[in-house]
């Protein structure tokens, strides 16, 4: 079913309306002008009184010149009427012209020149324009649909820039991240071709050092090369669906004992039944461990580790908590972004920063979300949905 134009009906019923009121002034002129004429033969006539004239013997018409002029006298004032008349409509015309296009300069010119003007505003990168103005139904659809679209425009700008200077962030922070370990090793390298190592259990110390800087490097390269191609929108990301308790309680296997070894007190909670979802489980293992992994790296000895799965809504919940250090309010906002350190809010043996930042690309591309909350715990909920 076809929208109604509101507009085009308001035109119309305004264009039907001109045109009755033109008719209206054609005939109220008309009959001025008869009016007139009528008045002026009855005024010119009057009684005839000629052959009163013959009877009582008084002068009598003459015919010929004075007849001629009295039509003549009829003509010159049936034109003077015409003309009075003509000038009547022309100005009653004039004036409703004057009120019709200014309705018309009201309704539907100064809107498009508003609608023109917003445009090129928004061509020219002015993504704050808004248009105000009073019209018809279609026009300030058009309106809300400008202001809506240059909203959007300016919040793409905005996060277009947030973009650009966390880029510059990021480059920045692997700039120094690389350069530091780099300097490191330099100087051990230095040290020991100088001859400065002089025994070979600071040797071994040393070669210890390098290695660890290493490992540090090449974890945080593979970082970045994971969080790359999980931005990268060509980047295959496929998903089975598989059951989700059994891949869970993998995990905690898995950690079970480390955790233990490093005496942390791990729990978990993981339903008994099945539960299938879709989900790729190399990733979504990366983003998990990543978490633990932190929990382990950041938290002291006595520390409790929480693991759970439940059921929630359309999908199901991972929740990944610890009674640690906690996370600082300073950097709950920016705690999934490149390179936003844990060593800002707990003791830090050093980290790419790279981790959650992974975590929650992993999780938004199986179509879930990842949150945080503080409340006397650490605690990250990662809900995948029932379906992608």
């Amino acid at each position: 079913m076809k929208t109604s134009n509101r507009l085009q009906r308001s035109l119309i019923r305004h264009y039907i309306f001109f045109f009755i009121t033109i008719a209206l002034i054609a005939a109220f002129s008309l009959f001025v002008l008869n009016a007139q004429m009528v008045n002026y033969f009855r005024e010119a006539s009057g009684p005839v009184k000629s052959e009163e004239a013959e009877v009582m013997g008084g002068p009598t018409a003459t015919p010929g010149v004075n007849s001629e002029q009295h039509e003549q006298e009829k003509v010159k004032v049936f034109y003077g009427m015409a003309l009075k008349t003509l000038l009547l409509f022309l100005a009653l015309f004039a004036i409703i012209v004057y009120a019709f296009g200014r309705w018309t300069a009201s309704r539907v010119t100064t809107p498009l020149r508003s609608i023109a003007d917003g445009i090129r505003s928004i061509a020219r990168g002015h993504y704050h324009e808004r248009l105000n103005f009073q019209a018809s139904y279609e026009l300030a659809q058009i309106q809300d649909d400008f202001n809506e679209m240059a909203a959007r425009l300016e919040q793409i700008e905005k996060e277009k820039r947030e973009l650009e200077e966390s880029k510059q962030r990021m480059l920045m922070d692997i700039s120094h991240d690389l350069k530091t370990p780099m300097t490191t090793l330099r100087g051990y390298i230095e040290a020991m071709e100088a001859g400065l190592v002089d025994s070979e259990e600071r040797r071994a110390q040393i070669l210890s050092m390098i290695s660890n800087k290493a490992s540090l490097m090449l974890e945080l390269i593979d970082g970045i090369f994971e969080l790359s191609k999980l931005d990268s929108p060509e980047y295959p990301f496929d998903v089975q669906t598989s059951d989700i308790t059994e891949f869970t309680r993998a995990i905690a296997a898995e950690y079970y004992e480390v955790f233990e070894e490093h005496k942390f007190y791990f729990h978990y909670d993981i339903p008994d039944r099945e539960i299938w979802i879709p989900f790729n489980a190399t990733w979504l293992y990366r983003a998990v461990s990543n978490i633990l992994s932190n929990a382990l790296k950041y938290n002291p000895p006595g520390t409790t580790v929480g693991l759970k799965l439940a059921a929630a809504g359309n999908g199901v919940e991972i929740h990944l908590s610890d009674d640690g250090v906690g996370i600082p309010e300073a950097i709950k906002g920016t705690v999934f972004d490149a390179f936003v350190r844990g060593d800002l809010a707990r003791t830090s043996d050093g980290g790419t920063g790279l981790g959650l930042a992974i975590a929650k690309q992993v999780i938004e591309k199986h179509g879930g979300t990842i949150t945080l909350t503080t409340n006397g715990q650490t605690t990250f909920v990662l809900f995948l949905p029932e379906e992608m």
